[in-house]
């Protein structure tokens, strides 16, 4: 800019006779660098104000981030409790009617074992009947339809067996995943 000033006062010298149009000039772009300079002073000033804005916007939303976070985790950790709960109740629950079960299968072992049916009515063929002793080991009816309900029954067990192992297998992992995370956060490896 200063370099401007002096190649225009080199064009105008020849033509300047009194020394007020040199001041004159000088003055001109002296008043023009200060208007310039008010002008950049102003940008600055706007800028300092738009970045301290921007800068409190960025507190106030890492503030609000960090306040998620802990709500998020509270709210997983009573996730986590309500699973437990619930997973104890299941468990309660499974344990009472195996108690029941039990007490009743308890209660019908009192009763002497089954003996195989020693003879059987054969109808022959003069529709006369006759009694013959089985060739295999034959029970009675009655026996036959408790032995159904008792396989049915433990058939259901096992179904409530496996599923109980699944989900314990499944809570393992997450326990696991959760001891990892928390690991990792306590030595630094992830950002909460």
């Amino acid at each position: 800019m200063s370099d401007s000033i002096f190649q225009e006062f080199i064009k105008k010298a020849p033509m300047m006779k009194e020394k007020w149009e040199v001041v004159q000039l000088f003055e001109e772009e002296r008043q023009k660098f200060q208007e310039e300079l008010r002008s950049y002073e102003q940008e600055i000033e706007q800028a300092r104000a738009v970045l301290k804005k921007l800068r409190a916007e960025v507190m106030e939303t890492k503030e609000s981030l960090k306040d998620l976070q802990k709500r998020q985790k509270d709210k997983e950790q009573e996730m986590q409790q309500l699973k437990e709960e619930l997973l104890s109740h299941r468990v309660k629950r499974d344990l009472l009617v195996l108690e029941k079960d039990k007490e009743f299968l308890q209660e019908d072992s009192h009763e002497p074992l089954p003996q195989p049916v020693s003879l059987v009515e054969i109808y022959l063929k003069d529709r006369s009947v006759a009694k013959a002793r089985p060739a295999k080991r034959f029970f009675g009816e009655q026996l036959y339809r408790k032995y159904r309900v008792l396989l049915r029954e433990n058939h259901m067990l096992k179904d409530k067996l496996f599923k109980l192992d699944l989900e314990n297998s499944t809570l393992k992992v997450e326990l696991r995943d959760i001891k990892t995370k928390d690991f990792l956060s306590e030595n630094g490896y992830v950002e909460e």
